[in-house]
């Protein structure tokens, strides 16, 4: 599952947090305004029929109304009752229920139809057991009616806003973390091994991302001084290393050509001759990656055929080939140009094609492919062999790593473990690319991408 980045994940927590507080404050808002629409249109309703109780005469067991009084007044309707329910006078909305009981001094709310009213009903003594009932009935089915349309109208804003105060949030965020973005960039371009004396920019500000970088270069300083101690004792061991072997080696030589040892002598001589052989390029090589990364190698960048470089590489090794039976085989679209050291380019063809051939089957089959794709000079090395375990793979250019025991425990052609990693620095050296795909018991497959002239 991918992760989402701080970026987001910030503003997803930023604008979560404010749509619950904005929902909420619009909950508590409404629910207040309604509140107080409702308690003052109760307190409209009771003063009204307060005041339409002042028309009324009371006088000697009887009461007395003017002719000319308005049953409406502003929003309220006023009907008059006798004690026992009876509508004397007044009138009421159309679909309001006309059996609704009176209850004196009582607000109640009234729905029917899909209308809603406020009913509020007094009654007034005006004779032995007599008494008259006065209801005033105001709507409010126009104001739920608003209060609907305001809650409408805000559920159609809403994730509108959020949207809003979302992308605001993003671009906040992004703006606040672009140190972080800077600093995880040149740390990538340093991690990379390409310039490692490079540092981070120190911010002016002394927060704490002025802090975070400072910890950082001081780190990386630790880190460059480490890698040239490395680099130096590379050099200088091998340099030691040099002298010796090819003691060993032209000792070796000298008495295998003496005809006084015996043929078993001879041949524990040729094995300490092998070996000695094999340390002395495994110091060639360690000098040659020691030279170039401490700057004092140069590289003489020119024309190169690939196409004849790939066959002449072929037909070196063509009898290491059949020394293990395996058949090599090639596609090689010709003419195909590129930039580069002719020395090192072969280097890496020697490597790559050796590799598929020290760890193939025996009877099997290494074939080497070459052509243009997109622009670029593509090549493929394939074999059948046993390939390589899925845990090793992004291991297998490390130097000095073998995954021999994920391959063939039984090859003898076991090599230094510099080959693939002296490969993949030959090719980022050309500003190429080159990755391995593998499947265990199936075989191995690498390919390489060069710019073509």
């Amino acid at each position: 599952m991918r992760r989402f980045s701080i970026k987001k994940r910030v503003t997803l927590w930023y604008t979560g947090m404010i749509a619950v507080v904005l929902a909420v404050v619009f909950a508590g808002v409404f629910i207040f305004i309604n509140q107080l629409e409702l308690s003052k249109t109760e307190e409209d309703l009771q003063g009204s029929v307060a005041d339409f109780a002042d028309e009324f005469e009371f006088q000697n067991g009887t009461y007395y109304l003017s002719s000319d009084v308005d049953y409406y007044d502003d929003g309220v309707m006023f009907c008059i009752y006798d004690q026992d329910g009876r509508l004397l006078h007044g009138s009421m909305p159309v679909e309001f229920p006309k059996n609704l009981k009176l209850r004196s001094h009582e607000v109640r709310n009234v729905k029917q139809g899909g209308k809603q009213w406020m009913v509020y009903d007094a009654a007034y003594q005006y004779g032995t057991g007599k008494a008259i009932w006065i209801r005033g009935i105001a709507s409010i089915h126009s104001m739920e009616q608003t209060m609907r349309m305001v809650m409408l109208a805000f559920a159609a804003v809403y994730p509108l806003l959020i949207l809003m105060i979302g992308v605001i949030g993003y671009i906040m965020t992004k703006k606040a973390l672009k140190p972080v973005d800077e600093i995880c960039t040149t740390a990538e371009e340093i991690s990379s091994g390409a310039d490692l004396s490079k540092r981070l920019l120190v911010p002016k500000t002394e927060d704490e991302m002025h802090q975070l970088t400072c910890t950082f270069n001081e780190m990386f300083d630790r880190l460059e001084a480490s890698f040239e101690d490395e680099k130096q004792f590379t050099s200088d061991v091998s340099h030691e290393l040099r002298t010796p072997v090819s003691v060993i080696i032209a000792e070796c030589e000298y008495a295998l050509e003496e005809d006084s040892i015996s043929e078993e002598q001879k041949q524990e001589i040729r094995i300490v001759l092998r070996q000695a052989k094999k340390m002395s390029e495994l110091i060639s090589q360690l000098l040659m990656i020691a030279r170039c990364e401490r700057g004092k190698e140069t590289f003489q960048f020119e024309a190169v055929d690939m196409s004849m470089l790939v066959e002449t590489t072929l037909e070196e090794l063509s009898g290491k080939a059949e020394e293990k039976k395996i058949h090599l085989l090639s596609e090689i679209e010709p003419g195909l140009m590129a930039a580069g050291d002719q020395m090192l380019l072969t280097r890496m063809l020697i490597n790559l094609v050796e590799n598929s051939i020290n760890y193939g089957k025996r009877n099997g089959i290494v074939k080497v492919s070459l052509f243009r794709e997109d622009g670029k000079i593509r090549g493929i090395v394939k074999d059948d062999g046993q390939g390589i375990k899925s845990e090793h793979l992004d291991k297998i250019w490390n130097r000095f790593y073998r995954a021999d025991r994920s391959r063939n425990t039984q090859n003898q052609e076991r090599g230094t473990g510099l080959g693939l990693s002296m490969v993949r620095w030959i090719v980022r050296i050309h500003e190429g690319q080159i990755w391995v795909k593998s499947r265990e018991g199936e075989g191995s497959e690498f390919i390489f991408e060069l710019k073509e002239m």
